[in-house]
């Protein structure tokens, strides 16, 4: 246990007390006017992360990679790609970053690799390869009229077939994702033994803390690949996550993985798990509570919270709910109770979502300050380790809903699109299709970085970044906010010295949602308790009260009065008002988009 900061008896360890901060390399900072966000940008920027009050960086795939995936599939995880720098670099970036006092991590992405790593090139090369049982390699079936067919009616998370057919051996293998991502056999312990040194021991070896880990909950597969139950009629895929997700095996993997890092005596290294959409409360604790590999986990259930079950791209309507935002979030809050010894996170944008204030709130410019800072009160009271996006603390939105399909860059996103336009995705039509990329495509949250009033914000001296900077960088960018005391950014300042200034209250109190009565009250006030688990009893708050207005009126705050007699142990009538998103918080009365919290 390394400096553990104490909370009454209890001793929280440094990643559960971090401040963690995401960085997509790509989109970050340029430092050499190709256009392009590189590692020596993020080293010239870690002065601006060290002010902002983080201690951590998690940093996406920097690795050598074909970029079908923007980086996710890897071709050589001890090289880096080289428009991001050299491993020279990296190596500059690790001491750096620890020379500012901050903890750095790295995305391991070993559910599966690129189509061009040594491993599977050596693998499909012929049937006798000795890495042939490096992947998963079947032979087609056949229908009654002797089509070929793949070896079971498995759905890729990107859509088809989660097969691939190999001309050269006459065989199939298997993505979960792309084609081009062809999924590694962790049953073969040799290829086990390769991921640990290549992947994980040569950055171990560099000095990096830990890692975010991709895909964790879908390493072993049934290698009997049975055909999935048909949920969805009209397609001729399905889900089969059943049979490769959170399997028995998979934790037995995990523990092997858990015993490469306590070989590095002292470091106190950290392994974040990211789940599977269909990871539940219950499944994660087996993943990071007592007995369990990972110290925590990303969950994925806000991240999805608008698609329905046919697809991503088929959105719920009304796709934002507040009254189920706050039962998914409660759900996972509740991990850090103290039961079994697991823990939670607590973020709300990452690489692969569009923008929160554009998702759950207002982007408009005459609400997107007041929208940003209510979220920030949310998730900066909320229990768990904290996870803040880039850009996330100046309030950066979604991409204008008037740029075309043109502007949109991630494979996901444009595989879709033609897909409809082909007439092979679920019937939808380019209208809506457009719309729901509009929402939902994961290009929204990697525009870039900004950081100033200069041309393509000050992301780069390019003339064209990789990708187009949002329109209102003009208005909206770090530089202006540091000279505004009433600012997005000079808020998450303030805000998360709070957090960390009562630790057992907002870092691992136990959350309790308060239930408003009717739907039409859910859907317009969050409001719930904070309460110190440990009760240490000393001069630090042991209860709070947050209020969240989500809509732009202003209403009395009369009903609390009426739904909250007590909460706990704590009388709402003995709190005192302690700090508001609003200026001009006027007593009795909610402004429009206000965040509050009494204790």
């Amino acid at each position: 246990m390394e400096n553990p900061t104490e909370m009454g008896t209890l001793a929280l360890l440094w990643w559960k007390t971090a401040v963690g901060y995401h960085i997509y390399v790509p989109s970050f900072s340029d430092s050499n006017g190709d256009g392009t966000g590189d590692i020596p940008g993020i080293i010239s920027r870690l002065p601006y992360l060290k002010s902002l009050g983080i201690d951590l960086i998690w940093l996406s795939p920097f690795y050598a990679s074909p970029q079908h995936d923007m980086g996710y599939d890897i071709s050589d995880y001890k090289s880096v790609h080289p428009p991001y720098g050299t491993v020279s670099d990296v190596q500059r970036l690790i001491d750096a970053a620890h020379q500012h006092g901050l903890k750095i991590i790295f995305d391991l992405v070993v559910n599966h690799t690129s189509h061009f790593h040594e491993w599977f090139t050596s693998s499909r090369s012929s049937k006798s390869s000795e890495k042939r049982d490096w992947y998963h390699w079947r032979p087609a079936k056949f229908d009654d009229d002797g089509k070929r067919m793949p070896p079971n009616n498995w759905m890729s998370v990107f859509g088809g077939s989660a097969w691939e057919w190999d001309e050269a051996t006459e065989e199939y293998y298997l993505h979960i994702y792309l084609k081009e991502q062809p999924d590694l056999n962790w049953s073969n312990p040799e290829l086990r033994k390769n991921v640990f040194n290549d992947a994980i021991r040569f950055w171990l070896d560099k000095g990096v803390d830990g890692f975010r880990i991709d895909t964790v909950c879908i390493y072993a597969k049934d290698t009997r690949f049975p055909d999935a139950e048909v949920t969805n009629p009209s397609s001729e895929f399905q889900l089969g996550r059943k049979y490769y997700a959170d399997l028995d095996e998979n934790f037995e993997y995990l523990k092997e993985m858990r015993g490469v890092l306590e070989e590095y005596k002292g470091r106190d290294l950290v392994m974040i798990g990211e789940y599977s959409g269909g990871t539940t409360p219950e499944i994660a604790k087996r993943y990071c509570g007592d007995g369990g590999s990972l110290d925590t986990g990303f969950h994925k259930q806000l991240l999805d919270l608008e698609r329905t079950e046919v697809s991503k791209w088929v959105l719920r309507e009304p796709s934002f709910e507040l009254k189920r935002f706050m039962e998914i979030h409660s759900q996972w809050q509740g991990m850090t109770d103290g039961e079994n010894g697991s823990w939670t996170t607590a973020y709300l944008e990452n690489h692969d979502v569009a923008r929160s204030i554009s998702r759950f709130v207002d982007d408009s410019p005459q609400a997107r300050i007041a929208s940003a800072k209510l979220l920030a009160v949310l998730i900066a009271t909320s229990s768990g380790s904290l996870f803040i996006y880039q850009g996330q603390e100046i309030g950066m939105t979604s991409m204008p809903k008037e740029w075309g399909i043109e502007e949109y860059k991630d494979s996901e996103t444009t595989r879709y699109y033609q897909a409809v336009k082909a007439g092979g995705a679920s019937g939808e039509t380019l209208e809506y299709a457009l719309s729901s990329i509009q929402k939902v495509a994961r290009d929204h949250g990697r525009t870039p970085m900004q950081w100033d009033s200069s041309p393509n914000a000050g992301f780069t001296t390019a003339l064209k970044p990789w990708m187009r900077v949002n329109d209102n960088y003009p208005d909206l960018n770090a530089h202006l906010q540091e000279q505004d005391p009433n600012s997005v950014l000079e808020f998450w300042r303030k805000i998360l010295k709070i957090r960390k200034q009562y630790p057992g209250l907002f870092i691992a109190g136990k959350f309790e949602p308060i239930d408003l009565g009717s739907d039409e009250w859910r859907n317009k006030v969050g409001v719930y308790w904070k309460h110190d688990q440990q009760r240490p009893h000393d001069d630090t708050a042991e209860s709070a009260l947050v209020v969240l207005n989500f809509t732009p009126g202003e209403m009395s705050m009369d009903f609390l009065v009426e739904k909250i007699s007590s909460g706990g142990e704590c009388e709402f009538g003995a709190l005192a008002l302690q700090f508001s998103t609003n200026a001009e918080s006027r007593s009795g009365v909610l402004g429009g988009y206000e965040a509050r919290v009494y204790f």
